[in-house]
């Protein structure tokens, strides 16, 4: 028996919160398959990081700095990362990102980044392998998911072992990312459930 759990933004706030995810894998040996949403709100007044994310590339489009709110992006994960005493060089990831910004990236790719984020702290502080979800679910050109190409390549991926999967996103046949719709983490945990018969 192979167990896939999906853990939703509030479940992904904070440091505290991948401990609590930690203990709830660790007490079911066949909880092997984890789906993760970005960061969510922390308490009240607080940001998701997937807004933050849209507005980001508002800011983008109408070119005005966006600096401020993608340092609160950044911050959110290194805080996550440095309190869990993770290795994960995020300072390389938001580089990468940054340079993309710069030289154009599409809404889609740039608001599924917190999902990204997210499941390699996540793969990293459960000691699971990360896999990209662009390597598994792919998508039709009329934006509908090719569930036997999915699930095949995602049952291929996982095998035997276990996995961290971004939710919200995957690939478009020309290779661009393409996002779910919003709770779409849902969705990718539910693929996930069928394609690994869990």
């Amino acid at each position: 028996m192979l167990k896939v759990l999906k853990f939703g933004g509030t479940s992904m706030a904070d440091a505290g919160q991948y401990r609590k995810i930690r203990d709830i894998v660790r007490s079911d040996p066949s909880r092997r398959v984890v789906v993760v949403s970005a960061a969510g709100k922390r308490f009240d007044g607080d940001n998701k990081i997937t807004d933050l994310l849209y507005l980001c590339y508002a800011h983008l489009q109408y070119g005005v700095s966006y600096d401020s709110i993608f340092d609160m992006v950044r911050q959110r994960y290194f805080a996550i990362r440095d309190e869990l005493g993770l290795k994960t060089d995020l300072e390389k990831e938001f580089a990468a990102l940054t340079e993309q910004m710069k030289n154009g990236i599409s809404r889609e790719e740039l608001v599924s980044r917190g999902e990204y984020f997210s499941a390699l702290l996540m793969a990293e502080f459960l000691g699971f392998p990360f896999i990209d979800a662009t390597r598994w679910l792919f998508f039709r050109y009329d934006g509908t998911v090719d569930q036997e190409k999915s699930y095949a390549a995602l049952s291929a991926l996982v095998g035997d072992s276990c996995a961290v999967i971004p939710g919200f996103y995957g690939l478009m046949p020309d290779g661009k990312i393409r996002t779910l719709t919003r709770g779409g983490s849902d969705i990718t945990g539910a693929l996930a459930a069928a394609a690994l018969d869990a």
